[in-house]
């Protein structure tokens, strides 16, 4: 979790240089760039680094939504 927690950060601090590259006259190109590679680390490399740390023993039958149970305890 510490290394998710830091990557977190890492791509924050990323996106708040990008966005300060491109509002205060730096290189738009550079900041266009540098924000869409601090938006794809944080959806393809720390969302699912999360969600595996964080679901990891778990049962995941339970969160997946099953309609005959549903209809099982409307009849009961």
């Amino acid at each position: 979790m510490k290394i998710i927690s830091i990557l977190l950060i890492g791509v924050i601090i990323t996106l708040i240089i990008g966005f300060y590259n491109l509002y205060n006259g730096g290189d738009y190109a550079l900041a266009q760039k540098t924000i869409g590679a601090a938006v794809m680390t944080l959806f393809f490399i720390v969302m699912p680094g999360f969600l595996i740390v964080r679901y990891k023993d778990k049962k995941l039958k339970s969160f997946i939504w099953n309609p005959d149970a549903l209809r099982n305890d409307e009849e009961e």
